[in-house]
């Protein structure tokens, strides 16, 4: 392929080098359905599409550097802190882990900033896919119907198909959902009836799989694309189309609800999850009187209580994210870490406001990673693989915002290639 300029940096790849590369991403995503061992298939995939990534080189936006430079400080400071606890028990994999998440963001925004709509379709596609299969499992998992090799501990009565925690498992459903409901709702999927029936079980295993958090997460990004996806698409015929969809779904997730509350089991494992307060979070050694008796400790400790090593202390991870960056990786990752969200969220609100031909896509992206950052104050994300997806996804589409003209040329390009090689 040409060189393209983008910002000041020439990216050289060709033809036959991108479709692979973009194969690799695909995959990568569709794999992305079990992760109960380490590395998960998409651990393996994502160190495929690095070394191609390598090979052929990546588009360095300005746009994306605030991520790669807040992330890198971030880890600075999980490694200072884990000085102190060298040898401590998980301190090590804890560090490794954060870093190798930051790198998939990293990676992530590039790969998106140049691009973007074909870029951002292929993962879309891939992850719908990996949901599926994931959500598929899931189902079977709870109706205790999986082969045993796949039963590996879940917690009964709740949906975690091949994941090791329900909640992880739950909010992993959560992007391509709204993906999925977004394309209905604005009449933009290209298969209505397949993108209806991928739908279906995905929202199944969401619900099913018992997180409380998962389930505020999803309903709070659902409100939100909705409301941004109604006050940027301007037309009457779309506005109309919104409000129809809205009313229709309403309706049929009421009478779907009312179907699966008339189930005894799901009934009382419904009730029992829907309590605001669970026996382990009240009390002194709680979840939030931990979290308590913990800040008073952080303030006079710069490095923290180093990485993993909160539930040293108290018995008990913190299930605060932003709580536990302190505790990890002290005041710099800390402090950083809060950067980082505010950073994002403003440069999100900036994309989904500015009229692109990926507005729609930056906000099925910026909803959910909303939603998932105020998350962060009930349960510990920092490890979870789809919070850097959608950081990555966030911040290449904001990069790409800053230079429409460029990127504009790049899809051009890229269709007459695909036209030329085709005929």
């Amino acid at each position: 392929m040409s060189a393209i300029i983008l910002e000041g940096t020439p990216v050289r790849a060709g033809l036959p080098t991108e479709r692979f590369r973009d194969a690799l991403v695909w995959l990568m995503f569709a794999s992305s359905f079990v992760v109960f061992i380490e590395p998960a298939p998409v651990d393996v995939m994502f160190a495929l599409v690095l070394l191609t990534c390598w090979r052929s080189g990546l588009s360095r936006t300005i746009g994306a550097a605030p991520l790669a430079v807040l992330l890198i400080v971030y880890n600075l400071g999980g490694f200072l802190s884990y000085i102190p606890v060298v040898g401590a028990d998980l301190a090590g994999q804890f560090v490794i882990t954060s870093t190798y998440m930051a790198v998939m963001g990293i990676v992530i925004s590039y790969y998106v900033s140049y691009d973007p709509v074909r870029r951002f379709n292929i993962i879309k596609s891939g992850f719908i896919v990996g949901a599926v299969i994931a959500s598929i499992i899931g189902l079977m998992d709870f109706m205790n119907i999986l082969v045993p090799i796949v039963r590996h501990g879940q917690i009964p009565g709740r949906a975690t198909g091949m994941f090791k925690d329900p909640n992880v498992f739950s909010t992993y459903l959560i992007l391509p959902a709204i993906m999925l409901l977004q394309s209905l709702m604005l009449g933009t999927a290209r298969r209505t009836l397949f993108s209806t029936l991928a739908l279906l079980p995905i929202l199944a295993s969401l619900f099913l799989a018992f997180s409380r958090g998962a389930w505020i997460n999803f309903l709070g990004a659902a409100v939100l694309m909705t409301f941004f996806s109604f006050i940027f698409n301007v037309s009457l015929g779309k506005r109309l189309r919104i409000v129809t969809f809205i009313a229709t779904s309403v309706l049929l997730g009421a009478v779907a609800f009312m179907a699966l509350m008339s189930i005894p089991e799901i009934r009382e494992t419904f009730m029992q999850r829907f309590a605001l307060i669970q026996y382990y979070d009240a009390g002194e050694t709680g979840r939030f009187g931990n979290q308590a008796n913990s800040v008073p400790m952080l303030m006079v400790r710069p490095l923290g209580f180093g990485p993993h090593q909160f539930h040293t202390i108290f018995d008990l991870d913190p299930h605060n994210t932003f709580l536990n960056a302190f505790a990890s990786y002290g005041w710099l990752g800390g402090i950083t870490y809060f950067v980082l969200v505010l950073s994002t969220i403003i440069i999100g609100f900036k994309t989904i406001c500015s009229k692109t031909p990926w507005q729609n896509a930056a906000i099925a992206v910026f909803c959910p990673l909303l939603t998932t950052f105020l998350q962060g104050v009930q349960i510990d994300t920092e490890h979870w693989r789809h919070l850097y997806w959608m950081l990555g996804l966030m911040w290449g589409l904001f990069a790409a915002t800053l230079q429409p003209t460029a990127t504009l040329a790049v899809d051009a390009l890229l269709h007459r290639q695909n036209r030329a090689v085709s005929a």
